[in-house]
């Protein structure tokens, strides 16, 4: 399944707006704080949740009693599970994206929102918003994949060339991703989804399965998790092929470039 932009639902509270969509057991969020900064918005209340996301534009910092660490446009981050007490914050006007882990109760009802103190707003984003990625091109036909383990997760940066992957096996392994660039098919066993920039999309876990198409240069992001990365499912071939690397870690949170 895949979710345009433009089907992003909207709330706000204190002044921090957010666009968001359930994905399974998982929810993309696009948070926005405003020209005035984080101050009084719930991006500074603590907390000790896991996090995988993207500084889309502006900075975000990292707060802890021992740390503070500010994380720049185009570049990726993991909180992990059980850490000490965090926060985030910003000067000003800051955008991130990301994927949370959703319980299977969760009440995003009109009535649900409100009552746990958002507010329902009918603006939709104009355009897709992704995070900056240079544009380096990869040869027709080939797969260029960059990972960074971010437990339980894989986040990978995959940059398709054109007429890239119409031969790979199908894959069972289950994802969570934004198209950043370009168009993509997801080509199902028994059906085909097209994505657009700005397009977010969960392949839940196989059969049936699916492989990941680009006829013309396209790019994406994806979370995977590493139980079906090292199991004995159908995996496609360029990910099976990648080397694992571990993002920086600093006190807590593991940042890495999307280059």
């Amino acid at each position: 399944m895949h979710v345009a932009p433009i089907d992003l639902r909207a709330v706000q509270q204190d002044g921090l707006k957010i666009r968001f969509a359930l994905l399974d057991s998982m929810a993309y969020v696009l948070a926005e704080a405003p020209g005035s900064g984080s101050s009084g918005t719930s991006l500074e209340q603590p907390c000790v949740q896991p996090h995988w996301g993207m500084v889309i534009a502006g900075e975000l910092r990292f707060v802890t009693a021992r740390r503070r660490l500010t994380i720049p446009a185009g570049r990726v981050f993991h909180v992990r599970a059980g850490g000490s007490e965090h926060h985030f914050e910003s000067t000003g006007s800051v955008l991130v994206a990301a994927f949370q882990p959703v319980d299977g109760d969760l009440d995003v009802s009109d009535e649900g929102l409100a009552a746990q103190g958002f507010e329902i707003v009918s603006e939709r984003p104009l355009a897709p918003v992704v995070p900056p990625i240079p544009k380096r091109r990869v040869p027709p036909g080939e797969i260029d994949c960059e990972t960074w383990q971010m437990a339980p997760f894989v986040m990978s940066r995959v940059k398709m060339g054109e007429r890239s992957g119409y031969t790979t096996g199908w894959c069972d392994a289950p994802h969570w991703g934004i198209v950043t660039e370009g168009r993509l098919a997801i080509e199902w066993e028994h059906d085909v989804e097209i994505l657009s920039k700005g397009d977010v999309f969960h392949c839940p876990a196989g059969p049936p399965g699916h492989r990941i198409e680009a006829a013309d240069p396209a790019t994406f992001i994806d979370l995977t998790p590493i139980s079906a990365l090292d199991g004995d499912g159908r995996l496609t071939d360029w990910r099976r092929s990648v080397a694992i690397e571990r993002a920086a870690s600093r006190r807590g949170i593991a940042v890495a470039a999307l280059a």
